[in-house]
């Protein structure tokens, strides 16, 4: 059982090693040249790269070197140690595909298992089962080659995604921050972000959503489908965002930020990069506008926007309208039914719309006339209640109508 047939078979088994260490030795820029002509001629991405022959040459002689010095079962010298991590990182760094990346590895594969194969029938033990069963040892050996390059390639690509993202939000934050002042922030937030100076923009803020949360990545998905540029950016606990909304309209992209329903969440239109400043204040008003969640343009909300822009003036004039009102006995009630009528202008509309008798509205507008002393038929009169009622929906009225409980 013991010996001669297994110490023969592993003699043979160690020709593959054997074999290795000559190519190693005195073939080796041999099979660079046949495996740099088989790349060129076989994967168009290499033939067509603009890279200096010298060192296009000396990245295949390295990995080559590599894998047949682990073929070999010899200790790696340091100059060849980090050929696959060079390999990987300069082609991610160069945006060179991977898939092109990968099958010059399987070219790699091909040489030097055809190499290995041909020196087997030289010494005429290419049909021994113990040589054969070697050969999986080329395999190893590339394949060990191409798991470094390919874990080098992607840890690059994510650090250079990284990189662009910082350097992209820095841009950013100071177009925010800057822009308004500095025309050459503008440019250069415009070369960072690739958008247009003069495109049209859908400005977003989204008050406290978390940074892990599924609805950020659902509204860049819809963006992404609808073909609209974006970029968003976290400003302490708000999540800030420029649209290029092209030719959508205003409904269009409030749909794909439905996700951001969940928090206040405020949007405006500017018509150019530099007013974005503008626009984050204008989106941060129409947040304001409402203490209730919701997704909210500027546009069907100015009113309550500009009574939020100057807390005491307009808190000071709305406390007054409001609080006789709310002093009433049926004060929701009432609210409520001064809130239809200024919107549709017809005691009739209101009692169809809200399912009330004609006299019952008539009875609330007369009991909102008396207590605060305004006269709905007077423009003047009524556009306070119509301000008053928009304040009441902001933080400060919230607030106040807590007060009044």
């Amino acid at each position: 059982m013991s010996g001669p047939g297994r110490r023969q078979g592993g003699a043979r088994h160690d020709a593959v090693q054997a074999i290795a260490r000559r190519l190693l030795e005195e073939r080796l820029d041999e099979l660079t040249s046949r495996a740099l002509e088989r790349l060129e001629a076989e994967e168009p991405a290499y033939a067509s790269a603009d890279w200096d022959p010298v060192q296009k040459r000396e990245g295949m002689r390295r990995t080559l070197e590599l894998a047949l010095t682990r073929l070999a079962g010899g200790p790696v010298p340091r100059a060849v140690s980090r050929a696959t991590e060079d390999v990987g990182r300069e082609r991610a760094e160069q945006a060179f595909p991977l898939t092109a990346l990968m099958h010059s590895f399987q070219l790699d594969l091909r040489t030097l298992w055809e190499a290995v194969l041909a020196e087997g029938r030289a010494r005429g033990i290419s049909a021994d089962p113990d040589f054969l069963d070697g050969l999986i040892r080329v395999w190893e050996a590339t394949d060990a080659n191409s798991v470094e390059v390919v874990d080098a390639y992607r840890r690059t690509e994510r650090d250079l995604a990284s990189h662009r993202t910082e350097v992209r939000n820095r841009a950013f934050t100071r177009l925010v921050l800057e822009g308004e002042q500095d025309p050459s922030i503008v440019a250069e937030a415009s070369t960072l972000l690739g958008f247009s100076e003069n495109v049209a923009l859908t400005v977003v803020v989204v008050e406290s959503v978390p940074t892990g949360d599924p609805a950020v990545s659902q509204v860049d998905d819809a963006l992404r489908r609808g073909g609209l540029l974006r970029h968003f950016g976290w400003m302490g606990d708000e999540l800030l965002g420029i649209i290029g909304h092209g030719r959508r309209d205003e409904e269009a992209v409030l749909a794909m930020l439905r996700p951001f329903a969940p928090w206040r969440c405020g949007v405006a239109e500017v018509p150019g990069l530099a007013l974005t400043a503008r626009g984050i204040r204008f989106a941060r008003a129409a947040i304001r506008s409402s203490a209730q969640p919701g997704v909210r343009h500027v546009e069907g909300h100015w009113i309550g926007a500009i009574m939020s822009a100057q807390e005491e003036l307009t808190g000071a004039m709305a406390t007054g309208v409001l609080r006789p009102l709310l002093e009433l006995r049926d004060r929701d009630s009432i609210v409520e039914t001064l809130r239809w009528y200024l919107d549709l202008g017809s005691v009739a509309e209101v009692a169809a719309r809200t399912y009330r008798h004609r006299n019952t509205v008539g009875n609330r507008l007369q009991a909102v006339e008396e207590a605060t002393g305004l006269k709905l038929s007077r423009p003047n009169d009524a556009a306070r209640l119509v301000f008053a009622l928009a304040w009441l929906e902001t933080d400060a009225g919230a607030r106040f109508r807590a007060t009044m409980s």
